[in-house]
């Protein structure tokens, strides 16, 4: 089982990739390929990996719109299949010999920095936040600091690993953590009875009542909708997609003739629907992913 995700070694998404080995394909060996997001889904596309994890939604922080934007990049091959829930736990860390009252700067992925932003403020107030690639690239980056004056936002797993000196006390700004992760292959997952769908529309004509009238066809059929978001269109400035999840699978009858509706409303203003994937609606998992 080969699994592209986010890397270097040492990222959130490795430990979720890790988990979902595990609890679905523990009797086959595991090649992990650390990549970026938009080559995760390239590589699935194209036969080279078998699935892609990667990190859509913070509970802190809300959605990864770069994860959504690449989902709909490669939405006529690659096709969300099932999800992940992951506690998250947050450590400040830095080289062993560098002392606390130094650090100026504060590296980690956008997400992770805006998931501590209040009490990095609290805390360090003069340091610069700098966003990278990943946690795992941000601790290997304090590593090489020759002033001794940077520390990572990472987990703590991987910064004991690199013998990294910790900080002591939460650096997140809530005890209680959690990301999303969507994992990705070249088919929707299977029908289970509780699933969920995620859909991307682009109207064309502007409207008045668009997206009302998108919501009402869901909700006559009885579909649950579930959350709602806007993405800038990249094609098009001054354009938005807007992406749908809500209950069912797409193959269930009453979400069938929803989508059928949907679709008939969108091409008559010249537009477009496009199914990201069906998946299991899965519940948080138990153990403390640091």
């Amino acid at each position: 089982m080969k699994i592209a995700t986010l890397g270097p070694q040492g990222t959130y998404s490795e430990e979720a990739a890790r988990y979902y080995h595990r609890l679905h394909y523990a009797d086959e060996p595991l090649e992990i390929v650390f990549t970026t997001v938009n080559r995760s889904l390239w590589l699935v596309q194209n036969r080279q990996a078998d699935l892609a994890i990667v990190p859509v939604e913070n509970m802190i922080d809300g959605l990864i719109g770069s994860t959504f934007d690449a989902l709909i990049e490669y939405q006529d091959f690659v096709k969300v299949c099932d999800e992940i829930h992951l506690p998250i736990a947050h450590v400040l860390a830095t080289k062993p010999e560098t002392d606390w009252k130094r650090i100026k700067k504060i590296l980690s992925h956008p997400s992770p920095l805006n998931q501590c932003q209040n009490r990095l403020e609290q805390m360090f107030p003069e340091a610069e936040l700098i966003p990278v690639l990943s946690t795992a690239e941000a601790a290997e980056t304090v590593l090489k600091d020759d002033t001794d004056s940077s520390a990572a936002i990472c987990n703590r797993s991987n910064a004991e690993s690199k013998k990294m000196k910790i900080f002591e006390g939460q650096i997140q700004d809530y005890a209680v953590n959690e990301t999303r992760f969507l994992v990705c292959a070249l088919q929707d997952g299977v029908v289970t009875g509780n699933d969920l769908t995620l859909m991307v529309v682009r109207y064309g004509t502007n409207q008045p009542g668009q997206l009302f009238q998108t919501t009402k066809h869901l909700a006559d059929a009885g579909v649950d909708l579930t959350f709602v978001q806007s993405r800038p269109y990249k094609i098009k400035p001054q354009d938005y997609l807007l992406i749908f999840e809500f209950i069912g699978h797409k193959s269930d009858h009453h979400v069938e003739q929803a989508l059928k509706n949907i679709e008939l409303q969108v091409r008559q203003s010249d537009g477009w629907k496009k199914i990201l994937g069906s998946f299991p609606r899965r519940e948080r998992i138990n153990h403390h992913g640091d």
